[in-house]
């Protein structure tokens, strides 16, 4: 009996002892993760011919879909004669612009599975899809008329091989307008772009996102037409507020006071006499995500706008002539601007301007070769360069710089994966 108790307190003292052995060991510091850079490659695709407007600095190769390359560097002005593909190791803008018959910019995108145009006369209009990747890939196409869906044979499962592009007339597939065309990549992505019918003036009108949100950079002064385009892709109709900002502050256009769309439709608003030709930037907010653009211009043919990205360091390559359009639109708030204007081969020249929340100020751009437009502000602002010929009108935004912190995110080495 003393034997068994023995054990049984022998073996009580033995586990507390592990227990407290255990409890002081100081438990294995995992090792700090490591910090990588997120990459900052650009790759923009451009769909039509024409001089390739390259904003930014450094290295680009620019891939025509043959296969065929050379190399440049940005900020350059580079004659392009079919679609192409820019690619950078920083980031850049670029967009092409043409001025034979008439003119026009056409922005150079990012390759997308999905996203939308808007186009006021379909009839008018083609589809450029260009795919150029190695991959296949296939799109389909959502109509929204002023009457709802539009069902239309061809629109789905548009095949196109690798380093391919292929024209799909708009006026086949919709009667009238306006129209918004959702484009769904089921197979690998596409950079969309509408183009005018050959014989006919010419216009471009680039893909967009939908948001929530549509900040529209700018019409200008002088413009004598000026059209929103708004489209509803949701089953229920949608309240949507828009407001604008010009000159002399912020408003609400009388005719957007109470605007509401129907489901599944595109509208079309007038807004030429309520801006009253003045430079304006256009705000769209909605409770649900609408797609939006502007279709803006004078005699010659008109320029599309869609959503730009306001920042406090923007940066681009525009033509030389017109003006540098600036909006704060910011709710409240003023912001301090300094623009440097650079013709290419040319002197740099430096201007300092402060820009009361929701107002537009417009500066002149040198006219000539293009010019590097640098924006440093200490809050964020919209910027776009936009010029009225007689030919056409040219609005060409200006985006993020590339001189911005680089982002960095922690890594942790997994042996485990493959």
């Amino acid at each position: 009996m003393i034997r068994r108790a023995a054990m049984s307190l022998g073996a009580l003292v033995l586990v507390v002892a592990v227990a407290v052995g255990l409890a002081l060991i100081s438990p294995l510091r995992r090792p700090a993760a490591e910090v990588i850079e997120l990459p900052r490659s650009t790759s923009l695709t451009c769909a039509v011919a024409g001089t390739a407007l390259v904003g930014g600095s450094g290295p680009v190769t620019v891939g025509t879909l043959d296969g065929a390359e050379r190399d440049l560097a940005a900020p350059v002005a580079e004659p392009l004669d079919g679609p192409a593909e820019l690619r950078a190791d920083s980031r850049i803008s670029a967009g092409v612009l043409v001025d034979q018959p008439q003119s026009g910019f056409a922005p150079c995108g990012t390759p997308a599975t999905a996203g939308m145009l808007l186009v006021a006369d379909p009839a008018s209009v083609e589809l450029v899809l260009v795919n150029s990747d190695p991959t296949e890939a296939a799109v389909d196409l959502t109509l929204l008329g002023p009457e709802g869906e539009i069902v239309a044979v061809g629109a789905r499962g548009i095949a196109l091989a690798p380093g391919v592009s292929r024209r799909v007339a708009l006026s086949v597939l919709a009667p009238a307008g306006p129209v918004g065309v959702a484009f769904d990549a089921s197979q690998g992505r596409v950079a969309v772009l509408a183009t005018a019918v050959e014989g006919r003036p010419v216009q471009y009108a680039p893909p967009t996102a939908v948001a929530t949100e549509h900040l529209l950079a700018g019409a200008p002064a002088g413009a004598t037409g000026t059209r929103l385009l708004v489209t509803n892709p949701h089953e229920d109709r949608v309240d949507v507020a828009i407001e604008g900002m010009g000159p002399a502050g912020p408003y609400v256009p009388a005719v957007a006071e109470s605007l509401s769309i129907p489901a599944m439709t595109t509208i079309s608003v007038d807004l030429t006499q309520p801006l009253a030709a003045e430079a304006t930037a256009i705000r769209v907010t909605a409770p649900e995500a609408v797609g939006a653009s502007l279709v803006t211009g004078g005699a010659g043919s008109p320029a599309t706008v869609v959503a730009g990205e306001p920042g406090a360091d923007l940066a681009g390559l525009v033509p030389g002539g017109g003006a540098l359009q600036l909006t704060n639109p910011a709710r409240a708030g003023a912001v301090l601007v300094d623009v440097t204007l650079t013709p290419i081969g040319g002197a740099a020249a430096t201007q300092q301007v402060t820009i009361e929340p929701g107002y537009t100020v417009s500066l002149p751009v040198p006219a000539g070769d293009p010019v590097a437009v640098s924006i440093t502000a200490d809050g964020e602002v919209l910027a776009a360069a936009t010029t009225l010929t007689p030919t056409g009108a040219l609005v060409v935004p200006v985006g993020p710089a590339d001189d911005a912190p680089a982002q960095t995110l922690p890594a942790e080495q997994q042996p485990g994966l493959r």
